[in-house]
């Protein structure tokens, strides 16, 4: 079959990876001149002399995210372990607390990292403990979501202030009194139940279109598919048991078409279409979640804890050693994820926060340069309970949608994007 998938981010080239591998020839169409879609580097951010490009936003993954991992080996053997600075799981916050996963085999590297957590009581440390086992019991199809606060209830304070609730920020970018707790409970159980390695951290060290999209295209390409950068597609038409796409100054015909875009844009791209209306009127509710990145640079930097702290007042922030991942000197990203007064602080403000934050942690410091603040206002759906999302099979025939909002089990994350992409393959050819 012909396909078209518009999109070319990660769930597009997850799925066009996957279709070519079966033997089917994928056309990826993106709208913009660097691919990655909401994941991906900006382009012209700084000289090349001045090191590696800063994407759109800081992006942390966990060695849970197998099927994204699976896919980079497919088009680039070697990239999933060259890609990454992988560490065990730390979280530590100079307000004294420190967890941090020890090297032993599961399930004991968890224990261990709770067992000698800095900053908890032991009281506090079982309670995490016990908390951890109960996932694995946990049915994820039950009749009703709640709330992660709510599921949150019976934890200590201090247990859920500086571990359960920035993991949940972190990973559904939704605030905990909002979130889903079906959703999170999933992640906590993929990255904590499992092997020792899943729950690493895996902090990109290379930029986000290097790390799959670029790799993904090349391989397609050898394998006589077909990539169109600066190729908005504007609308979608039928013509007989085929799809039209249409952009300005050309048309394609496709036997299959995926939509990989973000709601929104698939939203102007189904509104026109009858049979769609249903699944329109639903995308329509979505609200969403913002992600805001600063990178700041300071004439030096002193040796981190960690590649990467949290604080939690006054607002949650992660801060990221880039020199640890990306090798840019004196280079930190900071941020601040889902809504919250922090939105509406500007570059003064910021840099502010993040020198006082600094220095709270490793003293005095001469102030930061201001290289980029990065907002995604839509960054993610909010990713709250018991809300709609789609099927990858849409009501009209041989038309199809891909993307981390799509009827899965994780919420937006690069993960969620790939498993997406690949469903969506695995759906198409399934029933064609």
């Amino acid at each position: 079959m012909n396909i078209g998938i518009i999109g070319g981010g990660w769930s597009g080239f997850a799925a066009a990876v996957e279709l070519t591998r079966a033997g089917h020839r994928a056309t990826v169409y993106e709208a913009g001149k660097v691919l990655g879609g909401r994941a991906r580097r900006m382009a012209s951010t700084q000289d090349a002399s001045a090191g590696p490009p800063l994407d759109n936003g800081q992006h942390l993954l966990v060695g849970a995210y197998g099927e994204t991992l699976r896919l980079m080996e497919t088009v680039s053997p070697g990239s999933s372990r060259t890609g990454f600075l992988r560490l065990p799981l730390a979280l530590v916050y100079p307000e004294g607390v420190s967890i941090r996963v020890q090297p032993l085999p599961a399930p004991l590297h968890l224990a261990a990292a709770l067992l000698f957590a800095r900053g908890l009581v032991l009281s506090e440390k079982f309670s995490a403990i016990r908390f951890i086992q109960a996932l694995k019991k946990i049915d994820f199809m039950p009749t009703a979501d709640i709330t992660v606060a709510e599921a949150l209830a019976g934890q200590p304070e201090k247990v859920r202030r500086y571990l359960w609730e920035p993991i949940c920020v972190a990973a559904l970018n939704t605030p905990v009194e909002q979130a889903s707790f079906r959703v999170f409970a999933r992640v906590l159980k993929d990255a904590l139940t499992g092997k020792a390695a899943d729950s690493d951290f895996l902090i990109p060290a290379r930029d986000l279109s290097a790390l799959f999209p670029e790799p993904a295209a090349a391989w397609l390409e050898k394998d006589g598919g077909a990539v169109r950068t600066r190729t908005r597609i504007t609308a979608l038409q039928r013509s007989g048991a085929q799809w039209k796409a249409l952009w300005d100054g050309g048309e394609a015909l496709h036997d299959r078409i995926i939509v990989a875009t973000a709601p929104a844009h698939a939203i102007d791209l189904l509104r026109p279409l009858n049979d769609c209306r249903t699944l329109v009127c639903e995308l329509d509710k979505y609200s969403y979640q913002p992600i805001l990145t600063v990178y700041a640079e300071y004439p030096v930097l002193p040796k981190f804890p960690a590649p990467l702290i949290g604080w939690v007042e006054p607002v949650p922030l992660f801060i990221f050693d880039m020199q640890a991942s990306l090798g840019l000197t004196n280079t930190i990203s900071v941020v601040a994820s889902a809504s919250g007064p922090h939105l509406e602080w500007d570059d003064a403000r910021w840099l502010r926060e993040i020198d006082a934050r600094m220095q709270q942690s490793f003293g005095p410091l001469p102030p930061p340069r201001l290289i980029r603040r990065v907002t995604e206002k839509r960054a993610t759906f909010a990713c709250v309970p018991n809300m709609f999302r789609p099927a990858v099979k849409t009501p009209c025939a041989g038309l199809f949608l891909a993307g981390d909002y799509v009827d899965g089990p994780y919420p937006a994350t690069l993960e969620g994007a790939v498993r997406s992409g690949v469903q969506c393959a695995q759906t198409l050819l399934a029933t064609s």
